[in-house]
């Protein structure tokens, strides 16, 4: 009888602790901005008080797709990123890797442990902070999704290899996790029934760099270049300029000039040569692309990671396109 006693109480126990929420799926983590400077000190020498005062519009964010996500089997899409924005343009310090699973997640609460080398360290709880709420479907699929703000707590380092930005420590960040509430959850790529009018100009030097140029929205550029030197450690830093306000693009089909030059962030010029092109018609919209070959060089200063060239040749990709209505 003792032993029955002691059965039921456990049973009672049990059934009186408030229930642990199972794993939930499609999670997806949004680590909200958030500043890299710490406040300049009066004792700073007058070299570190002008890098802080750089240092100040710069962001810390990030966000992890869980694993799963699209298909089962796919690893996580696991970002952290630096960024700032400035009168004509845009800075991005990307660090990207595919780990098997950092994130977990039950509605309520979770970790976020992920180590990549020297380089990236975390292991922080997260706890919900707010009730949770229907949200539009994340990312580009169907299904019922819930988001609910959270808290994270415990450990990241960023060592950034960098005299500017140095190695940036967090003890405590905030962000917002969706995930499927219930339900089947479709990410299929579906064909896209809008007709944007758009003009670009893309040239890419395999996976180590990519120049984009357009004409539209007042004119942009953007130029990313790959850092692979710590591929085998499982992650790239990717490092992106943005350059607005200021049409890059000259001339028309079959030879196209490319100029960045002023106080543009990026500076260079090119030219583009066509060599074969093909249309599709979808609906109201044409679409054309013309490949061909460019050769120019463009060089870009980047905060910390200093003065990069790419120099772009006929044997790299290239390619214009062009859509429009009717």
């Amino acid at each position: 009888m003792a032993k029955i006693g002691v059965v039921v109480a456990v049973i009672g126990i049990a059934f009186a602790l408030p229930a642990r929420a199972h794993a939930v799926d499609h999670v997806l983590l949004d680590i909200s901005p958030t500043r890299i400077a710490p406040p300049v000190s009066v004792k700073a020498s007058k070299q570190e008080r002008a890098r802080l005062r750089l240092l100040a519009s710069w962001r810390l964010d990030g966000r992890i797709v869980g694993r799963d996500f699209y298909r089962p089997g796919d690893a996580e899409i696991f970002g952290v990123s630096l960024t700032r924005s400035f009168s004509n343009g845009h800075e991005l310090h990307a660090f990207r890797a595919a780990p098997r699973q950092t994130v977990t997640f039950d509605g309520e609460r979770g970790r976020l442990e992920a180590r990549f080398g020297k380089t990236l360290a975390i292991n922080m709880e997260i706890v919900a902070t707010a009730a949770p709420h229907a949200v539009e479907p994340a990312l580009p699929c169907r299904g019922a999704f819930t988001a609910v703000a959270v808290r994270l707590r415990g450990t990241f380092v960023l060592r950034t290899g960098t005299r500017f930005f140095r190695t940036i420590r967090r003890a405590a960040l905030t962000g917002v996790v969706n995930f499927n509430s219930g339900g089947v959850v479709d990410c299929t790529p579906q064909t896209s029934t809008e007709c944007a009018t758009s003009s670009t100009l893309s040239v890419s030097k395999g996976a180590d760099a990519a120049l984009l140029m357009s004409p539209d929205a007042n004119g942009w550029a953007s130029l990313s270049i790959a850092d692979r030197s710590a591929a085998s450690a499982g992650y790239t830093w990717y490092h992106v300029m943005y350059a607005l306000g200021s049409n890059p693009l000259s001339g028309q089909l079959p030879t196209i000039a490319a100029h960045l030059t002023g106080l543009l962030p990026i500076q260079g010029s090119g030219t583009f040569t066509a060599q074969q092109t093909s249309t599709e018609v979808n609906g109201a919209c044409r679409s054309t692309s013309t490949t061909g070959t460019f050769d120019g060089t463009f060089r870009v200063r980047f905060a910390g990671w200093g003065l990069r060239t790419v120099r772009l040749i006929a044997a790299d990709h290239a390619s214009y396109s062009e859509e429009r209505h009717g």
